[in-house]
């Protein structure tokens, strides 16, 4: 059996968990909240055109577009983040660098022995 074999009070080793990144989780949640509020506006306009509400349509039109607008915040602010690192003297940039601008062809570092 090829492999190492663990004593019986030995555990495995745990795979590294990877660093979240608090910018893209903040950014992530911005966009899923405007597509809930937009979808939600949708829902309710469509409810008072069908019951000949039609006065809110405006105001609902309106709080649809301040979805769109926090949508596209939390675009700006996600592709903004990633415009910098991968351009010259950002973190991706230079961790490419440092390895010469090659990519790995060891692709089983983080796979367990079978």
């Amino acid at each position: 059996m090829a492999g190492k074999r663990l004593a019986m009070n030995d555990k495995p080793d745990k795979p590294k968990k990877k660093k979240l990144c608090w910018s893209k989780i903040l950014s992530m949640v911005a966009i899923s909240y405007g597509f809930i509020i937009a979808q939600e506006c949708i829902l309710l306009m469509f409810y008072c055109i069908r019951t000949g509400y039609t006065s809110t349509a405006a105001w609902l039109t309106a709080a649809v577009g301040l979805a769109e607008a926090v949508i596209a915040a939390g675009l700006n602010g996600y592709l903004s983040m990633a415009k910098s690192d991968h351009k010259e003297g950002g973190i991706t940039y230079e961790a490419a660098k440092a390895k010469n601008f090659e990519e790995s062809t060891d692709y089983n570092v983080d796979s367990p022995p079978i």
